[in-house]
């Protein structure tokens, strides 16, 4: 009687021991489903190095970049640099989604995965990437929202309606603020030994700015906020936006011009006013020796025939150096 159960159990167990191999056996074998969306943006692999045009368009606005001898421009800002960094990392982060499910296709649901186009709510945006010698995109993806676990997004190819959801991450913006070229200068204050602003001289010590001759301490917006902004202005300035110089622009009233002196061989002379939409900044070298500087070389070339808007969270800690007296 044991004799027969034991070998009931050792055939219950090798049947088991059959079902799991199987079972593995399948898993193995059966390859994951095939996407028609992934054949689409491997493709993307043989034109990355011939691409030369972008546009990421969200809503009503249409971003465009243009890659020409000098690196990868903005042309509806007079051909401004845009950053090389951004554009591989939006080429490579396509290459890189992989489609884990096939989601809807019925138009009338795309908003639900935020890739309905047109898309007045401006939660989608629609990337086409061109390459040399094509008047057509090399691709044309709707990007909707970002999936959370495991992470993703939603995407489709704009002349389909089936949509699906991607493993990878992938952020992408038409706003120009993310792709400007910069910054255009990066100068902390404990590198300026003094600054020259709106009749007055700035010193500072123990990293504490103060005018020289001391002023009154009674309250004064506007002298306490150039105090708090002018010698700041040159650190981490990375613009909002940019255009060409023109001569209108040492027209505006109010303008302050402060003079930063690196050292007794180097200053650089900036240019601040305020317009409807932001504050604008025109930097320059100011008088200098032909002894090198290390930041100067490198951000000053940047400058040359441009002006620049602050971030509108700077911009607006000016705002007191503007305000009508009284």
């Amino acid at each position: 009687m044991n004799n027969r159960n034991l070998i009931c159990g050792l055939a219950v167990f090798v049947i088991a021991l059959l079902a799991v191999a199987i079972i593995v056996a399948t898993k193995v074998t059966v390859p994951a489903p095939a996407y028609a969306i992934d054949e689409y943006l491997e493709a993307l692999t043989a034109f990355a190095p011939k691409i030369d045009a972008i546009e990421v368009q969200s809503g009503d606005s249409t971003l465009r970049l243009e890659r020409g001898n000098n690196g990868w421009t903005i042309p509806s800002r007079n051909g401004y640099g845009a950053k090389a960094e951004s554009v591989q990392e939006l080429v490579r982060g396509l290459i890189a989604l992989d489609a884990d499910q096939q989601m809807t296709s019925k138009p009338e649901r795309h908003h639900e995965l935020g890739v309905a186009w047109p898309d007045i709510k401006k939660e989608a945006q629609r990337i086409r990437l061109f390459a040399e010698g094509s008047k057509e995109p090399v691709l044309d993806v709707i990007l909707g929202r970002a999936v959370q676990s495991p992470t993703g997004v939603y995407l489709r190819k704009s002349s389909e309606n089936q949509a699906y959801r991607c493993r990878g991450s992938l952020r992408v913006s038409a706003d120009i603020a993310a792709w400007l070229a910069g910054p255009v200068s990066e100068i902390p204050s404990s590198a300026i030994q003094q600054i020259d602003v709106d009749g007055a001289t700035l010193t500072q010590k123990d990293s504490q700015w103060s005018f020289l001759p001391p002023t009154s301490t009674e309250p004064d917006p506007r002298r306490d906020a150039i105090k708090a902004t002018i010698p700041y202005l040159l650190s981490g300035f990375q613009p909002e936006d940019v255009r060409a110089a023109s001569a209108e622009d040492a027209l505006h009233p109010n303008q302050i011009a402060a003079i930063f002196h690196l050292d007794a061989d180097h200053a650089v002379d900036a240019r601040v006013w305020k317009e409807s939409d932001g504050v604008w900044v025109k930097l320059s070298l100011g008088e200098c020796s032909a002894v090198p500087n290390e930041a100067l070389d490198k951000y000053a070339p940047m400058w040359q025939g441009w002006v620049f808007r602050l971030p509108a969270w700077r911009g607006g800690q000016f705002d007191p150096l503007f305000a009508p007296p009284g």
